[in-house]
């Protein structure tokens, strides 16, 4: 029955299936159905077009085809005949030829063996010109090859004076494409293919295999000196070094080690003699460069650098046997690592310096937010640690090379360092500058007695709270725990808190032996006849104010009662209350 009603069909049934369609579907559905159908007959159509259309074109083209080949045969028939006379005249010619020739074949025969031998003695005095012509376009192997087989033919004819003359000619050309190939091997601007292809045609001649390989290994050693001469004196930065040694160098080092095994297999030990040699001259170089580096805020290119000069110096480890190199490069990483940190550190204390001396500045310009000044400080000295840290942390970075090797080789060290060479150090270079501000040598000499409580302040701070989040920030960075043999916390602390009460004891002296001059300068005028009661009020007073100016901008500073009770007491203890005041903050 489903065959009845498929319209592709041959026993298709239309009646049943229009019966079918008005059975199950609405008039919309017939509509649409109306709409596909039309639509296929349209497509169906335009198909059998389509077809048609191209299977005419195609019996068109077999048409012309057929054409063509049909006038091809018929010219080829009429070529063929015309080919078939020319044979038959020939044929007619050589008989007649036959019989002309025939008694003087003999003669004909030594004719043709004497001009053979004529050309060829053409070919032999054309030697000289021929191999000058090779030499002039460096074709020094044809050169060499043309000569040996001239050599051996002609040996039999030396006494002849002409082939001794031709011979004596090519000898000379012959001597000068061997010195121009010594030449070629001692100059160190030859490329490794020129030098390659001098020793092998030196030695297919029979050239002394130890001279060869001497005056080879004397020519690389010139090379790579010329390279590292180019690369000592045309660098910009220490990246720009390792990126041309990478270029010229190291690739020449290994072109040289190539062609010398190929070459000079069982002779090795010359060779890693010479490239040791070089080698040393290189590292030497570069780790002069590495650690001349004076600024802190490279340390990103430092690194850089560092890890491609590791990476290629691993990879020649494993193209040159015997040449390794990997040791003095880890020794390297270790020191730049320490050289980095140490920059870091003085970077630290000079801006450290630089923010104390803008301390003095506005204290000059009679600035009076000291609380500011303080937080200015701890500021900057936190600022340059977390700066610090998060350079040395590119030298463990994932993508760094060296930063995964064997921690007990590198990153066991440099994390210690890390922790005890910068953090402790800086707090230990923070603690020293607090010491040469409460010696006061100096230029300090005269700073404003303000700058020891301000810097105070800055230190206990420091110990309150930053100090702990360094401490723990650099130990969870570097990935440090207490059993890495690291130095306490509290020592640390212990330090900073020392240096802080130091300081505000020499501002609580500096202060009270101000103000005391004031009131002695006062009390001296009572000894002149002309002195008044009035002048030593007047002293008295401005001490008096003085001191409770002082005491606002400790109340500011530190916190506390700024209206004491007795003005009396006020005046007496005002010093000892603000080192009181100091140690309870």
């Amino acid at each position: 029955m489903s065959s009845v009603l498929d319209v592709t069909k041959p026993d298709f049934d239309v009646e049943a299936f229009v019966v079918k369609l008005l059975r199950e579907k609405s008039l919309d559905g017939l509509v649409k159905e109306e709409e596909e159908m039309v639509s296929a007959v349209r497509r169906l159509d335009s198909d059998v077009h389509q077809i048609v259309y191209e299977n005419y074109n195609k019996f068109l083209t077999a048409t012309n085809t057929v054409r063509k080949i049909q006038d091809e045969f018929t010219q080829l028939d009429s070529e063929m005949k015309s080919l078939s006379r020319s044979m038959s005249t020939i044929s007619t010619l050589i008989g007649n030829l036959d019989g002309v020739l025939g008694e003087k074949r003999d003669d004909i025969l030594q004719l043709g063996s004497s001009y053979k031998v004529v050309n060829s003695l053409k070919h032999i005095f054309d030697l000289p010109h021929v191999l000058r012509s090779e030499f002039d376009e460096r074709n020094y192997g044809e050169v060499l090859r043309m000569f040996k087989l001239a050599e051996e033919s002609l040996s039999q004819y030396k006494d002849v004076p002409t082939v001794q003359l031709v011979l004596q000619k090519s000898k000379k050309i012959y001597d000068m494409t061997e010195n121009q190939l010594m030449d070629q091997l001692r100059n160190p601007a030859s490329g490794a293919e020129l030098v390659s292809e001098a020793v092998d045609l030196l030695l297919t001649i029979g050239r002394d295999e130890d001279e060869v390989q001497k005056v080879l290994l004397t020519c690389s050693e010139q090379s790579l000196r010329v390279d590292l001469k180019e690369l000592s004196a045309n660098h910009s930065d220490v990246l720009d070094l390792v990126d041309k040694a990478s270029e010229s160098f190291i690739p020449n080092l290994t072109l040289i080690a190539t062609t010398h095994d190929r070459l000079f297999e069982d002779k090795r030990e010359d060779l890693i003699t010479v490239l040791k040699t070089e080698m040393n001259s290189l590292h030497a170089l570069v780790s002069k460069v590495f650690l001349s580096s004076s600024d802190a805020k490279d340390c990103s290119i430092v690194v850089r650098a560092l890890d491609r000069y590791f990476r290629k110096i691993s990879t020649c480890r494993y193209v040159i046997p015997g040449l390794d190199f990997l040791p003095l490069t880890i020794e390297l990483i270790n020191a730049v690592s320490k050289h980095e940190i140490d920059l870091s550190l003085t970077r630290i204390k000079e801006e450290l310096k630089n923010g104390l001396n803008e301390v003095r500045k506005a204290l000059i310009n009679e600035e009076k937010d000291l609380s500011a000044l303080a937080s200015k400080i701890e500021q900057v000295f936190v600022h340059q640690v977390k700066t610090a840290l998060a350079n040395l942390l590119l030298f463990t970075a994932s993508d760094v090379t060296f930063a995964n090797l064997p921690p007990d080789e590198f990153r066991q060290s440099f994390s210690f360092n890390a922790h005890e060479r910068l953090l402790v150090q800086a707090f230990h270079r923070f603690s020293e500058l607090a010491d040469e501000y409460e010696s006061g040598a100096g230029e300090i000499r005269f700073v404003d007695p303000r700058v020891h409580l301000v810097f105070a302040v800055a230190l206990q701070h420091l110990s309150n709270k930053s100090a702990v989040y360094l401490l723990n920030l650099c130990r969870e960075q570097f990935s440090l725990s207490p059993d890495d043999g690291l130095t306490d916390i509290t020592v640390v602390m212990s330090e900073v808190k020392t240096r802080a009460q130091k300081l505000v004891r020499c501002y609580a002296e500096k202060t009270g032996l101000s103000m005391g001059e004031t009131l002695i300068k006062g009390c001296a005028m009572l000894v002149q006849p002309a002195a008044t009661p009035s002048a030593v009020r007047a002293s008295v007073r401005r001490l008096v104010e003085e001191m409770n100016t002082c005491d606002s901008e400790l109340t500011l500073l530190l916190g506390g009662d700024s209206k004491p009770k007795d003005s009396r007491s006020s005046s007496n203890h005002n010093c000892s209350r603000c080192r009181q005041r100091f140690i309870v903050v």
